[in-house]
């Protein structure tokens, strides 16, 4: 497990580098398809953005980034001076680079933060804050430019051997046996963002495409796993898997697949075989894309196409949907309805498990491993049924597992992410406790969503009265009659067992409960708490008094209260009889509603 959670760490790690950056990998992928030489509308004038954006602008972003995840603003400030040490230093593009300098200096400045922390006089932060980012970041620009930076390049080189003699012997396809396995335990991110699309970069800078922007993103696999469940699957498999087909295609949330396989392992060999397929043939025709197609749908696919090969990226989505789809259909037909099941038939998910209350939920984070694929659209389906709800006053939003939001009320999730949530630290908002947490199987449709709409919707229940009786105008008795009424009461409201006057009785016994000024309190002894069911107090008034000792008691008050609740009855009471005015009126009204409303 150790080595496992490492792995996953490290994973969303590079992940969480390159997913904020997207947009700008997308931008510069969309520069380089259309003015290129090769590109759909050649201009050599604004072609000359190409180079800059792939040396600098792109690796900086990534260190910034990386260094902000670790250190905060400075740590990024830092990490993208550090990384123009590396991107000056050598002719490669220092994709690595930066994702190696990034950290570097976020993990420094936090630990310079921390070793001055509490020691800087007031006045000479700022100095302080910005002499030290500025010498931190020297030194590690300066490492960079005349160390790191030849470390990385000859890394780098190595990489680029290493697909270049892949893509020369033909074994690109072999790369779906390592990287679909990986990608429904819901590491897709950190495989694609971490580690295919900065190979894929510098390969494209090299030979104008690269393969390695299709291993990932192809929607074809998962979409003939969909199409063979819409077909030949009942039940919830059947209903839920066309919208899914859609969202798969042309969303390109590849998240929304992982269920149906990981509730039916078999068909990861479908998923496998049919991505084999497709890069296979986009292998034997030379094929790949310029950029990022990012989100893996098959818009971003034609969109990042050459020029006029734009039907072969078409084909090969095709051939893995095909191959997928035969695959599977046998898998399917051997248990049409899995959906959210394990070996066995039993549901992975369980029962639908609630939180025990909902009241007060003012938040909703659906979250996923990136915070931007399957949870996004599990945020927008709910908002929309909360909206149709009338519930327009709870938020919903998402985010990566690991950086929940500090205020987050409620947390959804899959089952298999639900152990690594945790709570963003630089957000801002309550931090006192953790969120609730509700896990599910899909974000489309999952009993678990059903059940906590229907919860959210239905109407609050009103706080139960901590008043349970009350009798006024009773004629004068023993104190022993009067503490077994207030028990009796107690009992028959439902908040004691038999057994709990008796167990007042004995405190009385052994030490008074008269508290003064015409107030006696009887409760249980300690070896009776276990009798108390819920808490409650009786009210007893005697007008003409119950002798305590050499005192009257006007008013005798039982009290019982789960756990340590006995207390803040007792100073609930405390505050609603400090007022010696109120207090009389207690001691002689003949209405039970008033004393009610006065000890409430």
């Amino acid at each position: 497990m150790p080595a496992k959670a490492a792995i996953q760490r490290f994973g969303r790690s590079l992940s969480a580098m390159v997913m904020p950056n997207i947009g700008a990998f997308i931008a510069w992928g969309l520069i380089t398809a259309m003015f290129i030489s090769g590109g759909w509308f050649p201009n050599e004038n604004l072609a000359k953005m190409v180079s800059p954006m792939l040396k600098y602008l792109l690796p900086t972003l990534i260190a910034f980034t990386a260094g902000k995840n670790v250190g905060g603003y400075r740590g990024g400030v830092a990490g993208a001076v550090a990384a123009m040490g590396v991107i000056i230093g050598t002719d490669t593009p220092m994709f690595l680079g930066a994702m190696i300098m990034g950290p570097i200096a976020g993990w420094c400045i936090k630990k310079f933060d921390s070793l001055v922390k509490g020691k800087v006089g007031a006045g000479f932060e700022m100095l302080v804050d910005n002499f030290s980012l500025g010498i931190i970041a020297m030194i590690l620009a300066i490492a960079g430019y005349l160390v790191i930076g030849n470390v990385v390049s000859t890394l780098t080189g190595w990489l680029s051997s290493g697909v270049n003699w892949m893509l020369r012997k033909g074994l690109n396809p072999l790369l779906a046996v390592l990287v679909d396995p990986a990608k429904v335990l819901f590491l897709n991110n950190a495989v694609n963002h971490g580690i295919m699309t900065p190979l894929g970069i510098q390969q494209a800078a090299e030979i104008g495409q690269s393969m390695l922007f299709l291993v990932d993103p192809n929607p074809g696999p998962g979409l003939g796993i969909l199409l063979s469940c819409w077909i030949f699957g009942k039940g919830m498999t059947k209903q839920s898997a066309p919208g899914a087909a859609v969202i798969q295609l042309f969303g390109g949330i590849h998240e929304i697949y992982f269920p149906y396989v990981l509730a039916r392992p078999i068909l990861l060999l479908a998923v496998m075989g049919g991505n084999i397929c497709a890069l296979t043939f986009y292998t034997l025709t030379s094929f790949g894309l310029v950029a990022p197609a990012s989100p893996g749908s098959l818009i971003s696919i034609i969109i990042m196409s050459p020029r006029g090969r734009t039907l072969i990226g078409i084909l090969g989505v095709l051939i893995g949907t095909l191959v997928s789809f035969l695959l599977s259909i046998p898998m399917v037909k051997a248990r049409p309805d899995f959906q959210g099941e394990e070996e066995g038939g039993e549901a992975a998910s369980g029962p639908v498990s609630l939180p025990e209350t909902l009241s007060g939920i003012r938040k909703i984070v659906f979250a996923c491993d990136a915070g931007m694929g399957s949870s996004a659209l599990g945020a927008t389906r709910f908002k929309a049924r909360l909206m149709k709800a009338n519930l327009p006053d709870i938020r919903c939003s998402n985010a990566p597992i690991d950086r929940i939001p500090a205020d987050a009320d409620l947390v959804v999730c899959q089952h298999s992410l639900a152990s690594r949530m945790a709570i963003d630290p630089d957000s801002p908002g309550r931090k006192d406790r953790l969120p609730e947490i509700v896990t599910l199987t899909n974000f489309l449709s999952d009993p678990a969503l059903d059940a906590l709409l229907e919860r959210l919707s239905a109407p609050l229940e009103e706080p139960s009265s901590l008043v349970k009786k009350v009798l006024a105008g009773l004629p004068s008795e023993s104190k022993e009659e009067a503490i077994l009424r207030a028990g009796r009461l107690l009992e028959e409201s439902g908040c004691v067992a038999p057994g709990y006057a008796e167990a007042m009785l004995d405190r009385e016994r052994s030490l008074t409960t008269y508290m003064g000024m015409g107030v006696a309190i009887p409760h249980g002894t300690s070896e009776a708490k276990e009798k108390i069911l819920k808490s409650g107090i009786s009210v007893l008034q005697y007008p003409e008094g119950v002798v305590f000792g050499d005192e009257k008691a006007y008013l005798v008050i039982g009290i019982a209260g789960v756990g340590n609740e006995h207390l803040d009855i007792l100073a609930h009471l405390s505050t609603a009889l400090e007022n010696e005015e109120t207090l009389q009126k207690l001691f002689t009204s003949d209405d039970p509603e008033f004393i009610r409303g006065e000890l409430e």
